[in-house]
């Protein structure tokens, strides 16, 4: 007998098999028998579909006996799966409800309103049981909750964009070039602080509530992902910070907190905050920018220090001064702190450090050096010469070598590394 390839064979089978039951179908005739017509919504007649359920039951019972199940679950699974999703397609391309089939779907959705009710009611009973034993996200796997959540608000957030509301609220137009409105920015701003005070009071990790070690705002972790943020588009964020510092000048408020400051850059609280910050870290002798230690009592590192100068605008800053003291001069106030000064330009404590700092308050006098010979056999003085050439007719006089005597200068030992004084 020749071989057969058994897989080739079963091919075969299953073709003809499907080929055969195509065709009585098309004929309107039981797919097992082919003789009679099949019964109303089967495939069919009653003789042939008693004798599967009778060989069904017996199979069922076998199994049953043997401790075994009747189907293979994974199969089945998969099946029932494929079955759910033919019928959902073919029910919601007929605008039908999906879950019972039989009443209209709502407009935009895809169930019936009895349905939805139902499936509420559902949700809500589960979700207090659960929620009554501390179980969250209702008992379902909190990764895929989540993952559904921000899929969800995507699509809100897209669909409003493109309709040219806020995404927040969904009600009122965003300003120019934003896609949330100022009250629900506003709203945001005031939360996210309070939660980020909250959590710097209970030492923990502004971002994701952990542990934070040394008093930080951010763990390790949190603080190595947001460098990585800032780091991955540096220009949009400076854009982004001078045109939020430009809309907060204009309106007179805070340009760290956003408070309400009186026309000021910043408001006294953040003026505060920032000057004890200097101080605490000029006194732990690190830069008073990125905290990395420095030298010679510096206020920033070298990187820090380049950095600063090169953002600087000094044609700026000089316009920036001489209207700020030609406003106070014009106001009677003095020019440095603003304080009441009628009639000239700084006021007395002013005035005073003013003068002390300039170049014509010097201190003690820098005196010119004057030189002593002293003999070495007598300890004998001869002097004091005001120069060098009144020390040599000393010695031409006193008939004195170089070797007998010992010339002193009164001049600093440093004198000579300083530079000179015109």
């Amino acid at each position: 007998m020749a071989y057969r390839d058994p897989d080739r064979r079963r091919a075969r089978d299953r073709e003809r098999v499907a080929r055969r039951t195509a065709a009585r179908i098309e004929a309107g005739l039981c797919t097992r028998c082919g003789r009679t017509e099949p019964l109303p919504g089967r495939r069919l007649c009653a003789p042939c579909n008693e004798k599967r359920n009778a060989a069904s039951r017996a199979r069922d019972a076998r199994l049953r006996a043997a401790g075994k199940p009747r189907r293979d679950p994974e199969q089945v699974k998969r099946y029932e799966r494929e079955r759910s999703r033919r019928l959902h397609a073919e029910r919601k391309a007929a605008g039908l409800c999906t879950k019972c089939g039989a009443a209209e779907a709502r407009p935009e959705r895809t169930t019936c309103e009895p349905c939805a009710e139902e499936h509420r009611a559902r949700d809500r009973a589960r979700d207090a049981r659960v929620k009554a034993e501390g179980i969250p996200y209702g008992g379902r796997d909190p990764e895929a909750r989540r993952r559904s959540g921000r899929k969800r608000s995507r699509r809100r957030s897209e669909a409003r964009k493109a309709a040219g509301l806020c995404i927040r609220c969904g009600h009122v137009p965003p300003e120019e070039g934003r896609s949330m409105c100022e009250p629900c920015r506003e709203d945001r701003r005031a939360a996210k602080r309070a939660r980020h005070a909250e959590r710097r009071a209970a030492g923990l990790c502004v971002a994701c509530e952990t542990p934070a070690p040394g008093g930080k705002a951010y763990c390790d972790p949190c603080a190595k992902a947001k460098y990585r943020r800032r780091k991955r588009n540096p220009e949009a964020r400076r854009e982004a910070d001078r045109r939020r510092y430009a809309e907060r000048r204009a309106r007179g408020d805070c340009t760290t907190c956003g408070k309400p400051a009186d026309g000021a850059a910043e408001c006294k609280a953040c003026c505060n905050a920032a000057r004890k910050r200097y101080e605490a870290r000029r006194a732990a002798g690190v830069c008073v920018k990125c905290r990395t230690p420095v030298f010679d009592g510096a206020a920033y590192c070298a990187l820090c220090a380049i950095a600063k100068d090169g953002r600087r605008d000094r044609e700026a800053e000089y316009a920036a001064r001489r209207a700020r003291y030609a406003e106070r001069r014009a106001g009677g106030r003095c020019v440095e702190c603003n304080a009441p000064s009628p009639g000239v330009a700084r006021c007395e404590p002013c005035s005073r450090n003013h003068r002390e700092g300039s170049g014509a308050f010097r201190g003690i006098p820098v005196w010119d050096p004057s030189w002593t010979v002293i003999e070495i056999a007598t300890g004998r003085e001869h002097g004091p010469y005001d120069s060098e050439a009144d020390v040599a007719l000393c010695l031409v006089f006193e008939k004195l070598g170089r070797s007998e005597v010992e010339v002193v200068a009164d001049v600093s030992a440093m004198a000579t590394f300083t530079a000179p004084p015109w």
